[in-house]
């Protein structure tokens, strides 16, 4: 069974000269609504929806810090790229 994922993004330049925006992928199935990604957003990427769930609010501030994606505890968030594939930060040996 396919997963229906929010995505955001905003064409725009990139944290790095030439480089491509990760789209932000919230799987609402997963998302159990805690807001630890809300709370550790630097930039206010996402927000709570009236679901009590995280969605994408502002893609184009998307800094790719990743912390989002790494403290979920059910995995609900993704950064792909384009394709869907994953976007990894780099030193990530996953």
């Amino acid at each position: 069974m396919a997963e229906k994922a929010e995505a955001g993004t905003k064409p725009g330049k990139a944290p790095e000269e030439g480089a491509e925006k990760p789209l932000i992928r919230i799987y609402p199935e997963w998302c159990k609504g805690c807001g630890i990604c809300v709370a550790f957003c630097p930039k206010q990427v996402l927000e709570m929806g009236e679901d009590q769930k995280a969605h994408v609010a502002h893609p184009e501030r998307c800094i790719r810090c990743f912390l989002c994606a790494r403290r979920c505890p059910d995995f609900a968030i993704a950064l792909t790229d384009e394709e869907g594939r994953a976007v990894k930060k780099e030193g990530d040996d996953q």
